[in-house]
């Protein structure tokens, strides 16, 4: 897979691009069609501050290229709709940008000041714009133009971001962490824990059931919605959709060109390094686990050159996608990185060919080779020209796709010539077969109208939408049942395993109501009397609490059993399941603890002034008129 991208490194681009562009014209950026027409129009107010369209479409466009390519990785590449949509960037922009605003007033406001030697210090810092590891300033410009920035905005970016830094800075002045605070934190949060508990599930007190008849037939005639069997139907349809009226479309050269000559800053790619890495993780967290690991990778590193990196990658590296390929990474660029990510700094300061020393970050020690380097390139329009043109005839069709499907419809006299129609057409014809309405083969509103209509009515052509594309169905009902309760004698069982279900249940809730009444809770007396076992979970810890344990789906549960001591019992409900639970063991690694510890009170720290400045966010979103245009945040036809 790496080889075909290194050998179609401009095609692929093309594609990507076009996909972008694609959202741009179908208005799924709400910029060029809809509201936000030009990047003058307003897309969020902050009191008497305006954030315009195009600063929030940069944004967001930042939010997209990070998370789906932190996702790509986390998940090999297979990065779905549903993916970015569930991430909700529109709503994490429009927040992101806000939040901005508000701080940096409030900064300006406490007579925050930042210099311009404040800003070139920053800039002058960043490895980023670095030769041997010195600031370049022909570097510096290089990178600029590189992702199309003007050292004024770019350096008024850095100012913005300094008085929110400084502000923050202010705050964590305040904020003092003791050694004692520190070991309370690390105990209940580093602890490895173990329970003992009774678990007054229903399925412990099923055996305790009793019935007769007379019950099951109580239990059914008071519960019959419960056995009602749903109204299902069978679906006769046709889709006109893009990938069937695309290719039809005609798209002209001129057309082509005009899109090209409008867009020739998308159809630039920036700068890209070949990178290939080695990672070393440590076995546990320990302090000697964390040197052993430092040990190997310099031991490694010693014996590195360029040519015989691919093989001890191969030996050693602890990357189990990168390491079987020679610890090649691809082809990476900056803006994939935040600016603070300790492997950006320093893969992009190296030098073509040179190969970093060992260095610690969140996965462990890696050491990066920088293998090639490709500049700025544009893609040229014969480049493009394949790619415009399935753009464009996407984009016609989707303006004709109800012409088109009307028109079908209207050559359909009557549901005899369905078939015979769509074949003609070139339309392919499914059929669902007896389901549910709300079943999901067909969105629900379209099995509802189906279901309403007689037998073999034609109906449609109805607007439909799936993963951000649109298609018109033409569609008739072949068949339908109406809802029904079978006889009592035919679903006996189904009665009975409800009926049981339902009455353990109910054994369970009073056991346990009385159980937990009783003064001091007693897990052996407990279980003895119910008939109960007491069951244990091995040694866990707050990050992989145990799955068996069910109260810790609530992650404020997780929270409080960790800041308890040895011995305490408490009780917990989840779902179904009711606990009294022991905390039969808790044990912290205090050396790990004097080790991290100054690490352990900064990371507090910042906890501490983030709490700060969501408190803070708070009081000024509450005195600050804010109007965002809610397109910009409709998550349901965009991603």
């Amino acid at each position: 897979m790496l080889d075909f991208f290194r050998k179609h490194r401009k095609y692929f681009f093309v594609v990507l691009v076009l996909a972008t562009l694609s959202f741009v014209a179908g208005g799924a950026y709400l910029y060029v069609s809809g509201p936000f027409k030009t990047s003058q129009d307003v897309a969020i107010k902050v009191g008497s501050t305006k954030i315009s369209s195009q600063e929030y479409l940069n944004t967001y466009n930042q939010l997209y290229s990070f998370y789906s390519n932190l996702l790509a990785q986390m998940k090999g590449g297979n990065v779905t709709d549903q993916d970015i949509k569930n991430l909700h960037l529109k709503q994490k922009t429009a927040d992101l940008l806000i939040d901005k605003v508000l701080l940096l007033k409030e900064a300006k406001r406490e007579g925050i000041e930042v210099t311009k030697e404040d800003i070139q210090k920053n800039i002058e810092k960043n490895p980023v714009f670095a030769e041997n590891g010195k600031f370049s300033k022909e570097k510096y410009l290089l990178v600029l133009r590189e992702n199309h920035l003007k050292p004024a905005e770019f350096e008024n970016s850095i100012k913005n971001d300094l008085y929110i830094e400084k502000l923050k800075d202010s705050m964590a002045k305040k904020i003092n962490i003791t050694d004692v605070m520190a070991k309370k934190y690390f105990t209940d949060n580093f602890s490895n824990i173990k329970l003992s508990y009774v678990d007054f599930n229903a399925s412990a007190f099923a055996k305790k059931v009793s019935y007769n008849d007379s019950d099951l037939k109580d239990y059914y005639n008071k519960n019959k919605q419960e056995f009602m069997q749903p109204a299902t139907i069978n679906v006769k349809y046709a889709a006109v959709d893009t990938s069937y009226l695309a290719p039809k479309e005609k798209v002209t050269d001129e057309e082509m060109k005009s899109f090209y000559d409008t867009h020739t800053q998308s159809f630039q790619m920036p700068a890209t390094y070949e990178l290939a890495h080695i990672l070393i993780k440590p076995k546990g967290n320990s302090k000697q686990d964390i040197q052993e690991a430092q040990k190997k990778a310099e031991e490694i590193y010693k014996q590195l050159t360029p040519n015989n990196f691919e093989q001890l990658a191969n030996q050693y590296s602890d990357d189990p996608y990168s390491g079987p390929k020679g610890g090649v990474l691809g082809w990476l660029y900056p803006a994939m990185f935040k600016p603070d990510n300790t492997f950006a700094k320093v893969a992009f300061s190296l030098k073509k060919g040179e190969i970093s020393k060992p260095f610690q970050t969140q996965l462990g020690y890696e050491i990066v080779y920088l293998m090639n380097t490709k500049p700025t390139q544009t893609v040229s329009f014969n480049e493009a020209k394949p790619y415009i043109e399935k753009m464009l005839q996407a984009q016609k069709a989707q303006d004709n796709l109800f012409r088109e499907s009307k028109r079908i419809a209207l050559m359909i006299k009557n549901p005899a010539d369905f078939d015979k129609i769509c074949k003609q057409e070139g339309l392919k014809v499914h059929q669902t077969g007896l389901v549910a309405i709300n079943s999901g083969i067909l969105p629900q509103n379209i099995l509802q109208k189906a279901y309403e209509a007689t037998t073999n009515t034609l109906l449609g052509p109805d607007e439909v939408k799936a993963n951000n594309n649109t298609a018109y169905l033409i569609y008739e009902t072949i068949e339908k049942n109406n809802p029904y309760l079978p006889d009592f004698d035919k679903i006996k069982g189904k009665v009975v395993q409800a009926y049981t279900k339902y009455k353990a249940t109910e054994l369970a809730k009073e056991a346990f109501s009385k159980a937990v009444a009783q003064k001091p809770l007693d897990l052996q007396k407990i279980t003895t009397q119910y008939g109960l076992n007491i069951q244990a979970t091995p040694m866990f810890s707050k990050m992989n609490p145990d799955s068996n344990f069910t109260c810790f789906n609530k992650p404020e549960n997780i929270d409080f059993i960790f800041k308890q001591a040895v011995g305490f019992v408490g009780v917990c409900s989840a779902n179904s399941d009711n606990y009294i639970y022991k905390i039969a063991d808790k044990k912290a690694d205090m050396n790990m603890f004097e080790q991290y510890k100054n690490q352990l009170k900064v990371q507090m720290k910042d906890e501490e002034v983030n709490k700060s400045l969501d408190n803070l966010l708070k009081e000024l979103k509450a005195n600050t008129k804010i109007v965002i245009n809610p397109q910009i945040v409709n998550e349901s036809n965009n991603r």
